[in-house]
């Protein structure tokens, strides 16, 4: 086994799952994993991300034009993620998890930007369907209401999930900023 590059691994079960190491143990020993092995990649985790596991992950992976973005972790009592993306003209994306969710949003503009609050709420209501895993808000900060573009996915989601719902987040962004723009000024 040595000599076919294998090492041994010592690993704690329950009785009734020997059968099954048994045949994951094979498919383990071959030189390229199964396709059904691999699909256990995009299985949901055991374990839920923390910001700092989440902001290690996404530093260590290879994020969709990770020349582009600058990852930054901000530490304080509930630490946050920042992302400046710049082949989405610098936005700044902001990501925490925290207990069973990862929140990640955007701002689209602030409230004191747009002309008519009314007819941009009833255009943003009319938008959210059609914006895929985003949702629009208000919120506060600083005292000023802010519009967001928002998603939410659980604590357990694999990374691929959440570095999708980033990048589907800057696009429906920029598509929500362009539909809105005759209410922005």
């Amino acid at each position: 086994m040595k000599q076919k590059g294998l090492v041994p691994q010592q690993v704690y079960i329950r009785k009734e799952h020997k059968e099954t190491l048994a045949l994951l143990e094979q498919a383990l020993r071959l030189p390229v994993l199964p396709p059904d092995i691999l699909a256990m990649e995009n299985e949901a985790m055991s374990q839920q991300w923390t910001t700092k596991a989440l902001y290690d992950a996404i530093n260590a992976t290879e994020f969709p034009h990770k020349e582009h973005v600058t990852l930054t972790l901000e530490d304080g009592t509930d630490p946050s993620i920042s992302l400046e993306l710049g082949t989405f003209g610098d936005m700044h994306v902001h990501m925490a998890a925290s207990g069973e969710q990862v929140f990640v949003s955007t701002v689209l503009c602030h409230a004191s930007q747009v002309s008519d609050r009314a007819g941009f709420n009833d255009a943003c209501l009319r938008l959210n369907p059609m914006n895929p895993l985003s949702n629009l808000g208000i919120t506060s900060m600083g005292g000023e209401d802010i519009y967001i573009i928002f998603g939410e996915l659980s604590s357990r989601s694999p990374l691929s999930n959440i570095i999708e719902e980033i990048m589907v987040l800057a696009h429906n962004t920029i598509r929500a900023a362009h539909e809105l723009q005759s209410f922005i000024h």
